[in-house]
C-alpha cells in the first residue's frame, strides 16, 4: 500500500469519528478570560481639560517634560544607573546608531538630538525622585506625565503582591464574557478587582477611572457604553509614559524571572527550558514570570506610551481594556509566553513603530475591536471608520504576528510580517466572549509579509506554540467579511500566501454581546446559517515577487525560521498565492489585478481541486472588485475535511498527530523536490478522501449545518 493510500486510509477513521458526532468546534483562538467589556462612549470626555478620549491622543515631546510646559505634573523614576545608562546609549546613538527595528538600517541620531538628549537626562536625574514606576503612576492623576530613566525596572514590591489575593477574590471576581453561553463560566477579576489589588496579575497598573458602584448582575447584550453605574471619574485619563534613553531598550519594564545570568540583554528569555515555564494549576504563579501582565492600563482614556521595552509576561506585555484613546510609539514586546500586546474593546487605538517576537500566539492582538464599519450603529458611531491601525511595526518570531478575533475595522499597513509560523489572522472563532459578531471590514495594506516559515509544532519548540496555524504561510481569515488585501507585497512563504475560510454559526458558538443587524452572507443567500466570509477582495498585491533592493535583515532567521531569500532573488514564489474553502454560501469573494512572480496575472497559483497543490489561479477575478453572480462557493468537502482535522489540534502536537491535515508538517521550499515529493503525497491522501463514503457523509452533514440539506443552488 502506498504512502498516501495508508494515509487516506487514517482520514476515513479520523473524519468518520467526527461525521458520527458533530462538527468540532476548532481551537484556532485561544481562550483568554476578560470581564463582560463595552465598547468606551467615543465622544470626548471634557470633564478633563484637554478632553479625554475620542480621538487618537498626541504624544507629548520629551523636551516639554524638561520644561514643564503644557498640562500635568511630571515624575521622573530612575535607576542609580540610569545616566550613565542614558549617557552611554546616546553616545553609541550618535556614533554608530541604532536599528529601531531588525528590518531597518541602522540609524544615527543627529548631534543636536544627542545633545537635546543628553541635556534631558541630566534635568531628569536631579529631578528624579521615584525607583518604582509603579508608585509614580500611583502619584499620578489626570495629564500627568512618569518619565522612565535608562535601566531594568522589575518592581520588586509588585513582585511581592500575591497571586488571587484574599483581598480581593473571590468576592471582587466577576462571571467571565461567556457567562450567557455557559453552564459553568469561569471568574475573572472585575474593573473594582484590578484597582483594589492592582498588582496581584500586573506588574504595572494603570487605573484610569475611580471605581464606581456594581457591575451588573448580568451584563448587557448591548455593548455600547460602559454602563453609567460603574462608569468612574477619570482619575488618570491622558496619561503619558516616556523612556528618556535613546532606543526603546534602554528602558526594559520586565516580568521575568530564571535570566541565567543574561537579563540585562533586551532579548533575554526569561527560563532556562520553555517546558518548565508553565503556571502550576493549583498556585497560578510561574518560575519563568512574576506576573501575568507586564505593563496593564484599564479605561485609560487618551493614554500614551512611548519608546521603551516590555518584556517576561506569562499572559501579556501590554494590556488596555475599554479604553478610548490609546497610542503606543516606539514600543517592544518580547517574550509574553501569550501575546506581546493585547487591546480589547478599545477605540481610537494606534501601534506604531513597534517591533515584537517571543509571543506563544501573536505579538499584537486587537480583540472585539468595536463595529465601526458598515453596520455600526450610527447613533453612536456616526462615520465609518478604522478604530485601531497597527503600522510600521516588525512583528515576527511568534506563532503569529498579528491576531485579533472580533477584530473590527482594524487596519494593518506598512508593516514588515516575517520569521512567524504564520503572519496574520484575524477571525470570528472565538464568538463567546468577544462582543462585536461577526468579524468585518479589515484592511491589509501595503505590508511586506514574508519567509513566515517558523515551524514551532516540533517536541522541543524554542517558542511554545498556544494556537494552531499552517506553517508557512502570510495571512490566514478563519471568518472575515468585507475584508481588503491589497498592495503588498507577499512572498517567500512556503505553503500558502492567503488564506480564507468560512466558520459558520454552528462552529463559532454563541455570540457575546452585539451582534450585527446585517451580514454580508446574508446578501444572496439569507436562508443559509453561515455568517462568514463573504465580499472579501484580494487586489492589487504582488504575490511571489521580491521589492527592489530587498536585502537580508537580522530578524529574518530568527529562532530557526526558513528562508529562500538571496542576495539580489526577485521571485520567491509562496507555496500556493490564494486558498479559499470555497464554502457553500460563502458570496462575492474577489480575487483581481494581482501579479503573480513573473509580473503578470498569469503565475499567480490557487489551490487545485485534484491534487491538493498549486495550480493556475481558479478563483473568481471580479474586475474592480464587482461580482455580478456572487460566486457562491460549490462546497468542498475535501477542504472542510483538511480544516476539521487542522482544529483537532491540541498543545504539544505535530505534524506526525494529524492525518488529512498538513498544516504542522515543515513545508518545502516552492519548486524544490521535497515540496514536490509532499504535494504528490498530500494529493494522494486527498485524491482517495475524496472518493470515500466519509466525504459524501461529510458534505451531507455540512448542507444540513447550514440549512441547505436538499442540495447546492
Amino acid at each position: 500500500m502506498s504512502e498516501g493510500s495508508r494515509a487516506a486510509v487514517r482520514a476515513r477513521h479520523v473524519l468518520a469519528a467526527v461525521v458520527a458526532g458533530a462538527l468540532a468546534v476548532p481551537t484556532i483562538a485561544s481562550g483568554h478570560l476578560e470581564r463582560p467589556s463595552y465598547w468606551p462612549d467615543p465622544t470626548p470626555d471634557t470633564s478633563v481639560s484637554p478632553a479625554a478620549g475620542g480621538a487618537v491622543p498626541k504624544a507629548r515631546s520629551l523636551a516639554s517634560a524638561v520644561t514643564g510646559k503644557g498640562p500635568g505634573n511630571v515624575r521622573v523614576v530612575c535607576k542609580a544607573s540610569s545616566l550613565d545608562l542614558a549617557l552611554n546609549s546616546i553616545r553609541k546613538a550618535n556614533n554608530r546608531g541604532f536599528r529601531l527595528r531588525p528590518s531597518l538600517p541602522k540609524k544615527k541620531i543627529s548631534d543636536q538630538k544627542a545633545r537635546q538628549l543628553r541635556h534631558a537626562n541630566k534635568v531628569f536625574a536631579r529631578e528624579c525622585s521615584f525607583g518604582s514606576i509603579q508608585k509614580a503612576i500611583n502619584k499620578s492623576g489626570n495629564n500627568d506625565r512618569v518619565v522612565v530613566m535608562p535601566g531594568r525596572y522589575t518592581e520588586p514590591k509588585s513582585r511581592k503582591a500575591p497571586t488571587n489575593d484574599p483581598v480581593c477574590a473571590p468576592e471582587l471576581l466577576q462571571q467571565d464574557q461567556t457567562a450567557n453561553q455557559n453552564d459553568d463560566p469561569a471568574n475573572t477579576p472585575s474593573y473594582e478587582y484590578q484597582a483594589t489589588c492592582p498588582n496581584d496579575q500586573n506588574l504595572i497598573y494603570v487605573q484610569g477611572r475611580a471605581v464606581k458602584g456594581n457591575p451588573l448582575d448580568s451584563p448587557r447584550m448591548d455593548r455600547h457604553g460602559i454602563p453609567k453605574v460603574e462608569l468612574g471619574r477619570c482619575v488618570r485619563c491622558n496619561l503619558q509614559i516616556d523612556g528618556s534613553g535613546a532606543r526603546p531598550e534602554d528602558v526594559i519594564m520586565d516580568a521575568g524571572k530564571k535570566y541565567a545570568g543574561k537579563a540585562k540583554k533586551p532579548g533575554a528569555q526569561p527560563g532556562l527550558n520553555v517546558d518548565d515555564c508553565s503556571a502550576d494549576p493549583m498556585t497560578d504563579i510561574s518560575p519563568c514570570y512574576a506576573k501575568h501582565v507586564v505593563l496593564r492600563t484599564d479605561r485609560s482614556d487618551g493614554f500614551v506610551g512611548q519608546n521603551f521595552l516590555m518584556r517576561g509576561a506569562l499572559e501579556h506585555g501590554f494590556y488596555t481594556e475599554e479604553t478610548d484613546g490609546i497610542l503606543l510609539n516606539k514600543t517592544k514586546f518580547f517574550w509574553a509566553a501569550d501575546y506581546g500586546h493585547l487591546s480589547f474593546t478599545t477605540d481610537h487605538n494606534v501601534i506604531k513603530n513597534c517591533d515584537g517576537y517571543g509571543s506563544g500566539d501573536a505579538v499584537v492582538y486587537p480583540g472585539a475591536a468595536p463595529q465601526t464599519g458598515d453596520f455600526r450603529d450610527e447613533e453612536f458611531y456616526p462615520d465609518k471608520r478604522y478604530n485601531t491601525t497597527v503600522k510600521k511595526c516588525d512583528l515576527h518570531g511568534s506563532t503569529l504576528a498579528y491576531s485579533g478575533s472580533m477584530g473590527n475595522s482594524v487596519r494593518m499597513t506598512k508593516n514588515n510580517i516575517y520569521g512567524n509560523t504564520n503572519g496574520i489572522s484575524s477571525d470570528t472563532l472565538s464568538a463567546p466572549g468577544h462582543p462585536g459578531y461577526p468579524a468585518d471590514g479589515m484592511k491589509i495594506d501595503h505590508n511586506l509579509i514574508y519567509s513566515n516559515n517558523l515551524n514551532l509544532y516540533t517536541d522541543d519548540p524554542r517558542i511554545k506554540p498556544l494556537v494552531p496555524m499552517p506553517i508557512g504561510t502570510a495571512i490566514v481569515w478563519p471568518g472575515m467579511n468585507d475584508g481588503e488585501v491589497s498592495d503588498n507585497w507577499i512572498f517567500d512563504n512556503w505553503r500558502h500566501g492567503t488564506l480564507l475560510a468560512s466558520v459558520p454559526d454552528a462552529v463559532a458558538g454563541e455570540p457575546d454581546g452585539n451582534t450585527d443587524p446585517q451580514f454580508h452572507c446574508e446578501a444572496a443567500l439569507p436562508s443559509l446559517s453561515g455568517s462568514t466570509s463573504c465580499d472579501n477582495n484580494y487586489h492589487d498585491n504582488k504575490m511571489g515577487q521580491v521589492p527592489p533592493g530587498f536585502t537580508k535583515h537580522p530578524g529574518l532567521r530568527k529562532f530557526g525560521n526558513e528562508t529562500g531569500v538571496t542576495s539580489g532573488a526577485d521571485e520567491l514564489p509562496n507555496g500556493v498565492d490564494f486558498w479559499w474553502d470555497e464554502f457553500l454560501g460563502n458570496t462575492g469573494n474577489c480575487w483581481f489585478d494581482n501579479e503573480g512572480p513573473d509580473g503578470t496575472a498569469g503565475s499567480i497559483t490557487s489551490e487545485s481541486p485534484d491534487t491538493g497543490g498549486a495550480a493556475p489561479n481558479l478563483l473568481p477575478d471580479c474586475a474592480g472588485g464587482t461580482n455580478p453572480d456572487l460566486s457562491v462557493g460549490n462546497l468542498d468537502a475535501n477542504k472542510e475535511a483538511i480544516l476539521l482535522d487542522c482544529s483537532m489540534w491540541e498543545r504539544g502536537n505535530t505534524g506526525e498527530d494529524h492525518n488529512l491535515c498538513y498544516w504542522f508538517d515543515m513545508p518545502g521550499q516552492p519548486g524544490s523536490p521535497r515540496a514536490a515529493q509532499q504535494q504528490q503525497k498530500w494529493g494522494d491522501a486527498h485524491a482517495a478522501f475524496r472518493k470515500s463514503d466519509e466525504a459524501d457523509a461529510l458534505e451531507a452533514q455540512i448542507r444540513e449545518l447550514v440549512g441547505d440539506p436538499a442540495g447546492a443552488p
